[in-house]
């Protein structure tokens, strides 16, 4: 049996954006919904708060995908719910998942529903509030093992949520010898692409020797826009610099979750950089 191609990216055409209604997850909103727009999937808006018994979700507390397509001026304001699917192919599906662990109710919908891409705000703690309260998004993305988008708080991101319009113009990817980065790499380009920004550079940044810098693997069509940056130094300190240094509207990390006792206190590197960076993050589990 061959091995699969690193660059061979399957869609992301079924987005799960779990929400607690706050103001805060609303740039997440916005690009979940935008990511499957791009795709014509289907996009699962899920209600991730603990709900008591009998207790109903307050959906309209938050933005809807109507009023925020017609805002986007993709519908009219008249238009039918149909509209969605039938002039969009967009398909959506709003869901409460009552439990005593959201996390795992939300594990459950996004496995029964073969979800490829999940999207979340977080607040990227440090210190010790992380320790006393954890961090719910970093926690999920870790037990779901699909590759999962981080918005920070507070940072608008790549989507403007006022117009739909994304904006890509660079993408950070640290990689190593020992986590293959091919899959990372073609998913950054498959989602610029889908979004439109042609215009995409993805800077591949490697921390250590010339003589350990593994290859970027990207397809063919993609070599121009891809560059290459050789850094030495520790590695997280680097990658907030160099994110700093190109203004990356996204960095990407491809993740072998936590190993040892050492990531175990710290967090694994992905979530070192998610808390520290305060920029969009987008994990990838290696294949």
């Amino acid at each position: 049996m061959t091995s699969p191609d690193p660059t061979d990216v399957q869609d992301f055409s079924h987005i799960v954006h779990p929400t607690d209604f706050t103001a805060g997850g609303e740039a997440a909103f916005a690009h979940a919904l935008r990511l499957a727009l791009a795709t014509h999937g289907h996009f699962y808006l899920v209600h991730a708060e603990k709900l008591e018994i009998g207790e109903d979700a307050d959906w309209a507390a938050f933005p809807g995908v109507r009023s925020t397509l017609t805002r986007w001026g993709l519908l009219a304001p008249d238009a039918a719910p149909t509209a969605v699917s039938e002039k969009l192919g967009l398909r959506v599906t709003k869901a409460d998942v009552p439990d005593e662990d959201p996390t795992d109710a939300i594990l459950r919908f996004t496995t029964e529903n073969r979800c490829d891409l999940l999207v979340l705000a977080t607040h990227a703690r440090e210190g010790l509030a992380r320790f006393l309260q954890g961090s719910i998004a970093e926690s999920l993305a870790r037990r779901a093992k699909i590759p999962t988008l981080f918005l920070p708080v507070g940072h608008p991101g790549f989507v403007d949520a006022a117009t739909g319009k994304a904006s890509l113009r660079n993408i950070l990817l640290p990689i190593d010898l020992s986590t293959s980065s091919g899959y990372a790499a073609s998913l950054a380009f498959r989602i610029a692409d889908a979004l439109d920004c042609g215009d995409t550079l993805l800077h591949a940044l490697h921390v250590g020797t010339p003589e350990e810098m593994p290859t970027a693997a990207v397809d063919a069509r993609h070599e121009s826009r891809l560059r290459r940056i050789l850094a030495d130094g520790s590695v997280v300190p680097r990658i907030l610099q160099t994110a700093a240094e190109i203004d990356a509207d996204l960095i990407v990390m491809p993740t072998r979750g936590r190993d040892g006792l050492l990531d175990a206190l710290r967090g694994s590197t992905t979530e070192q950089v998610l808390r520290q960076a305060g920029r969009p993050l987008l994990a990838v589990p290696v294949r």
